[in-house]
């Protein structure tokens, strides 16, 4: 809690705040890349030319910023000079009364800053995080000179006496880092049915009709809980973080109404998902699209990878169900540098509850309950519970999903039924954490539809081209992993976790010679494990470490010559990843990471090792201004299916090719954040440039045959820009995120470029929110797409093969509901609200409107 005082009148009299009776509005909202940044696109040549001179305003930026460090340097060498009244007053600081409070260490480490501070905090939950550099500097300077002599030897004394009743706390909180405990975030934890708005989103933060005290929480939690640890491996403010991140909680991902990964991202911006038949989801980032087969951006779970080893696909549909999410964090942009593979366009890190989230502070126990039922027989259930008992905390949960689906290929005229749409999943999870150790476990099985297309004579994108109604899929998950995390020194602290994956897939497909459904089973295994370190010294920060995963993949459709065997891989990767502040208004960013493939030579006889760097500026040149700056090199290996597939379909065939060269990708990134209107309103601009090296797509080779080959390059050039404002008067947040995108293909030799696939030039996100009195909330989720071409061809009847280019179109989602006490809410959702007609994918038309209703309960 800050105590209020000179150094408090100056930090709130810096941001234009004062105490008053609007907690909300006179709070400064921490600087939370929430509202996933996006672009104005002006014409194409202004906006180029406006986005190169963006690194010379940087540089200029830097420079004063420098000149501003020296003197603040200068100036702390006379403290009494900056801060004369308070010496006069206060020579030798009194302890603090909640000195006690501080456990573990009485130097306590700054989370952010990797300082050593002894000044306490009053209020023990966000103290492990707490950030000491509101973003002044001449507020910063203050703190550290005048209580940094004396507090230590007070400290120390009563450390010891806190030994015994520390293990209470330490097993709901883990211990100060920049290295992600077993879930890696965790705090804050939301208990509002409506998220808080846009800047303050997943803060559990006052209600804005408190009263005028309340503001002092709202700050402190501000400065400590913004903190993401996707980007970096480590804790990390969002102001730090040099990337584009999105930091997404769950109740906002509830708010779309969607049931799924990729209903749901959609809505978020520069990110996109598009569905097609058999229940295929290819997820991309800022134009960078993957196909059916590959895929562009990897999926983790508790930073574990979750892709698929035969295809790098993360199944976005029924069988990764959206349960027990605490919250989602979204980086745009190179990932490989820490993530290796995949990690191309971005990375998406699903994070879990845990077993603390749920249990309320003097509680020993903690319950959530979830109903929801719809049309098309749709129904969800999800119950958790959880419960501490000495050092051991443990968490169950249950997930149920069914529904007969929208039944899009129903014909009137000729009386057919679309019956494979259908889909039942049940999932079961389990988590136990003894201290340092944490063990978790999920199993899923899921008994899905396989639904067709209308278009059968489109070819060329496997999962539309083979058409057989009665397909139907039975898919069993199994993931686990155990961990442990502890502190070592004062300044080391490690992490280390092993985890594994089994899939069984049985696909019952027709036999249009026979008419008979044949059975084909396919199994993937991955065995994984990670260990890494955060080195912590003075204004250093490294986080370093290694990883390895062994997959084997178990497919019937294969090349002639390969063996059930062949298709595996061994990947070893380590990384170091660093952060140096030569001020405290400037943070310097950079790292590396080195991959190699162990692959049988006949399945890839181009495998190549991989180097993957990246370096960054973050400048925060003023209280309301922050310039960052980024250079990142990604690599994506071929897939095993891209390599080895010889899939028979009934339109098609599509086969691997084991010459494939790993794509690489180099991105260039500039953003500007600025906070206008005493900090209520929220601007970004966000200019890149994406150049990937030997792109990798399926290409027709002779008839309706197609094989995955390098195609050529390609090149992206891309602003995105925001708009994010809450009005505290009217308890109502929204934004506005806008994304053009000049997306080509290049191929080799002089042949023309060509717009990549899914890459439309305009995207338009809009999302509004807002809590009636205290009882009632609604929430609306809005998006435009422009054209784009889907990745399918289509022969004419003269033999001529064209693009398909889809129409643009709005769609809209919407949730409303009531809190009838603290622990029961009511809402109703909606989805598709305009009733749109459109293709995410050719031949496979979008589910009509839909309406649901959800009870739930928390205890």
């Amino acid at each position: 809690m800050f105590r209020r005082g000179p150094l408090m009148d100056r930090v709130f009299a810096s941001r234009g705040l004062a105490y008053g009776p609007h907690p909300v509005l006179a709070a400064p909202l921490a600087d939370v890349r929430m509202m996933h940044s996006t672009v104005l696109g002006w014409p194409r040549r202004i906006a180029a030319r406006a986005f190169l001179q963006l690194p010379l305003v940087f540089c200029l930026c830097v420079i004063m910023g420098l000149a501003a460090g020296n003197a603040e340097a200068q100036t702390k060498a006379k403290p009494t000079k900056r801060r004369p009244g308070a010496s006069k007053k206060t020579p030798p600081p009194p302890p603090p009364p909640v000195a006690p409070q501080m456990v573990d260490d009485p130097t306590e480490e700054d989370p952010l800053t990797g300082k050593e501070t002894s000044a306490p905090v009053g209020s023990p939950p966000p103290a492990e995080y707490r950030p000491r550099e509101p973003i002044p500097d001449s507020v910063l300077a203050d703190p550290a000179p005048v209580p940094a002599p004396t507090p230590p030897p007070a400290v120390v004394t009563p450390a010891p006496k806190q030994a015994t009743p520390a293990p209470k706390q330490t097993a709901t909180k883990p211990a100060q880092d920049r290295v992600p405990p077993t879930a890696p975030f965790a705090d804050p934890v939301p208990s509002r049915a409506l998220p808080p708005p846009s800047g303050l989103a997943g803060l559990d933060l006052p209600d804005p009709a408190g009263d005028a005290s309340s503001i002092e929480d709202s700050v402190n939690a501000l400065l400590s809980e913004a903190v993401v640890t996707t980007a970096s491996k480590r804790r990390q403010r969002i102001k730090d973080v040099p990337m584009t991140v999105a930091w997404i909680p769950a109740e906002e991902l509830e708010g779309t109404g969607a049931f799924t990964l990729c209903e749901a991202i959609q809505y978020f911006p520069g990110l996109e998902c598009r569905r097609g038949s058999m229940r295929k989801a290819a997820v991309s980032a800022r134009g960078l699209g993957s196909n059916y087969l590959s895929n562009r951006l990897l999926l983790l779970k508790d930073g574990r990878p979750l892709t698929d080893p035969w295809t790098g696909q993360f199944y976005a549909d029924e069988t990764t169900p959206l349960s027990n999410l605490k919250q989602v964090e979204v980086i745009r942009g190179p990932g490989s540098s820490l993530y290796g593979s995949n990690a191309f366009s971005g990375v998406i890190n699903l994070i879990e509850r845990q077993p603390s989230d749920l249990i309320k502070e003097g509680n020993n126990i903690g319950f959530d309950g979830r109903v929801l039922a719809g049309q098309d027989s749709t129904f969800r259930v999800n119950a958790t519970a959880a419960g501490r008992g000495g050092p051991v905390e443990a968490l169950a949960s249950y997930y149920g999903f069914g529904s007969d689906g929208p039944q899009l290929f129903n014909n009137a005229q000729t009386g057919l039924v679309d019956t494979n749409q259908d889909s039942q999943v049940h999932q079961i999870s389990g988590k136990v954490k003894v201290g340092a150790f944490a063990l978790d476990a999920d199993f899923t099985d899921a008994e899905i539809g396989r639904p067709g297309g209308t278009q059968i004579s489109t070819v060329g994108n496997c999962g539309r081209c083979h058409y057989t109604p009665s397909d139907t899929e039975n898919v069993q998950n199994l993931n686990a992993a155990a961990q442990v995390d502890t502190q070592v020194t004062d300044n080391l602290r490690i992490f280390g976790q092993a985890f594994t994956l089994y899939k069984r897939r049985v696909v019952d497909q027709m036999n249009m010679i026979t008419g008979k459904l044949e059975p084909a089973l396919g199994k993937r295994r991955r065995y994984g494990a990670e260990a890494r370190a955060l080195l912590t010294t003075g204004n250093l920060n490294v986080t370093f470490g290694g990883d390895v995963k062994d997959d084997l993949v178990n497919n019937q459709n294969v090349l002639a010559g390969l063996t059930l065997d062949d298709t595996t891989q061994t990947i070893i990767g380590g990384f170091v990843d660093a952060e140096y502040r030569p001020m405290s208004r400037l943070v310097l960013g950079a790292g590396v990471r080195y991959d190699s493939y162990l692959i049988p030579e006949e399945v890839w006889s181009e495998r190549t090792n991989q180097l993957s760097p990246r370096a960054s500026i973050v400048f925060h040149a003023l209280p309301e201004l922050t310039l960052r700056t980024n250079y990142g090199r990604a690599f994506r290996a071929p897939t095993l299916a891209e390599l080895a597939i010889n899939q028979q379909m009934y339109a098609a065939t599509l086969l691997g090719n084991s010459a494939l060269r790993a794509e690489t990708l180099d991105t260039y990134e500039a953003a500007v954040d600025y906070w206008a209107f005493d900090r209520r309103m929220r601007l970004t601009a966000t200019g890149f440039y994406n150049r990937a090296k030997n792109f990798i797509n399926q290409n027709l080779v002779f008839g309706s045959t197609s094989q995955f080959q390098n195609i050529g390059d390609a090149q992206v050039v891309g602003f995105e820009a925001e708009v994010a404002a809450q009005l505290p008067a009217a308890n109502s947040s929204f934004d506005v995120a806008y994304q053009y995108l000049d997306a080509q293909a290049l191929p080799y030799g002089d042949g023309p470029s060509s717009q990549l696939d899914y890459a439309p030039h305009h995207r338009l996100y809009a999302r509004a929110r807002t809590n009636i009195g205290k009882v009632g909330f609604a929430e609306v989720y809005a998006l435009y797409v422009g054209q784009r071409f889907d990745p399918g061809f289509l022969v004419e009847s003269t033999g001529e093969v064209n693009r398909v280019k889809l129409p643009d179109y709005v769609t809209a989602s919407a949730r409303v509901g009531v809190n009838i006490n603290e622990g029961i809410s009511v809402s109703l959702l909606g989805t598709n609200l305009f009733d749109s007609q459109y293709e995410e994918s050719h031949g496979f038309p979008a589910p009509p409107r839909g309406v649901y209703s959800e009870l739930k309960v928390r205890y």
